[in-house]
């Protein structure tokens, strides 16, 4: 497992995925920031509902979960959904923890855990699922041995759940760039005129151009 032994400040540090994508888009940090914080919304949403019809113990645990992740202890909040996953597991609220789960191991830079732990969450849903096989798709470029086409096939099957123009765009566009580091120029360029085609007004649409001439 890769757990990052020597890390500088933790502002300093900046993914793989991140910096394949920040090199090729001025706006994409601010889309992920959104994303994130959407997800965090919608996970305190689904958590207080889950919790309401469970008992104390998945309340609690889910609550206290919640609230070390937005604060960024990871640590802490692994342990929380660790603890919710060995006693739910089966359940809604423990298939949810599995992907959080991952989600700090990601955050703590044990990438191969990470990987594990969000293979193992199953979702169809167009909000939280995407961002999860996003994530999926970060871990396989920053583990120690990146899988670029696993990658790529993760962040493509993000793009086709969210299906819409907000983040579809930024999915594909991060499936292109994995395709290119896997020297796969032809699928690379069917991300990147997808973009150009399906999602014409997006922001990502607008300098894809230039993109599409380099894989072509």
């Amino acid at each position: 497992m890769a757990t990052n032994q020597n890390q500088q400040p933790e502002e300093a540090q900046v993914s793989k995925t991140e910096q394949l994508v920040a090199n090729n888009t001025k706006n994409i940090l601010g889309v992920v920031a959104g994303l994130i914080l959407l997800v965090v919304c919608v996970f305190g949403i689904r958590a207080c509902n889950a919790s309401a019809d469970s008992d104390a113990a998945q309340s609690e645990a889910l609550y206290q979960a919640q609230f070390d992740f937005e604060a960024g202890n990871y640590a802490a909040a692994l342990e929380n959904f660790q603890s919710v996953i060995n006693e739910f597991g089966s359940t809604k609220s423990g298939n949810l923890a599995k992907a959080y789960a991952g989600l700090c191991q990601k955050n703590l830079g044990d990438y191969a855990s990470a990987i594990e732990y969000l293979k193992d969450y199953s979702g169809d849903d167009n909000i939280l699922a995407p961002a999860f096989l996003s994530a999926l798709g970060d871990c396989y470029v920053d583990c120690e041995t990146p899988d670029y086409a696993a990658a790529a096939k993760s962040f493509e099957k993000a793009a086709s759940l969210a299906a819409n123009a907000q983040f579809s765009p930024l999915y594909l566009f991060k499936a292109g760039l994995a395709y290119e580091k896997n020297n796969d120029n032809a699928k690379a360029l069917k991300a990147y005129e997808t973009i150009k085609d399906k999602y014409a007004d997006s922001e990502l649409a607008n300098s894809i151009d230039k993109y599409i001439v380099r894989v072509k």
